[in-house]
């Protein structure tokens, strides 16, 4: 007689591991977008655009200017001169003194004309203008005829000197230039010099003034 075939016992099989999809909560996503909302806003109205000079309380440049005390003795000087240079000379200098090549104007931008250490070839140039060719920076710039644009300015003399004077300070002090400002005086005591002159200069005439 055969014996009774052995019971094979099979062990049950384990079913895979699945992963399931669980949504993420919207609540994460919001508020998110909203600390990064709150952060550019915060941003725009505090943070000045990455310019250093601006600081808790004040929210830009202009606020840092208006509330703080300027303690350059020149800067309504200055100031007037910028408001003259916008209003005269940038239409052909630009008002970020680069100047204009295609119309012969030449630029302000570190040029040796403005740095001279004595200001009366400027105040002679603003005064009765510029006829011919001047070389800035070793580039030579057909101007054609500059205005006589310190004439033509409004007040008597002792005013027309003054706000000259200011248009040069500007100019000096601004477009990389470091030069010393111009005083009324100054330029008063230049134009008398040269009352008399109707003609525009050329660069040659004042190369010569010391």
């Amino acid at each position: 007689m055969n014996a009774d075939p052995k019971k094979i016992s099979i062990a049950p099989t384990e079913a895979e591991p699945t992963a399931a999809q669980t949504p993420m909560p919207v609540w994460p996503m919001a508020l998110m977008l909203s600390l990064l909302f709150l952060g550019a806003w915060y941003f725009d109205l505090y943070g000045g655009w990455f310019e250093a000079k601006v600081y808790a309380p004040y929210r830009s440049l202009p606020d840092v200017q208006r509330f703080q005390p300027n303690t350059d003795p020149n800067a309504s000087f200055i100031a007037m001169g910028k408001k003259l240079f916008t209003d005269n000379c940038a239409v052909c200098h630009m008002e970020t003194g680069v100047g204009n090549p295609a119309n012969g104007c030449p630029p302000l931008v570190d040029s040796e004309w403005v740095k001279h250490p004595a200001p009366e070839r400027m105040i002679m140039l603003i005064s009765k203008g510029l006829s011919g060719p001047i070389t800035v920076n070793n580039k030579v710039y057909n101007t054609g005829v500059m205005l006589a644009v310190g004439d033509s300015l409004p007040g008597d003399e002792k005013e027309k000197a003054r706000k000259i004077a200011a248009i040069a300070s500007y100019v000096r002090k601004q477009f990389g230039n470091i030069a010393e400002v111009v005083k009324p005086e100054q330029a008063e005591a230049v134009r008398t010099s040269i009352k008399d002159r109707t003609a525009n200069f050329t660069a040659d005439e004042l190369l010569k003034v010391p």
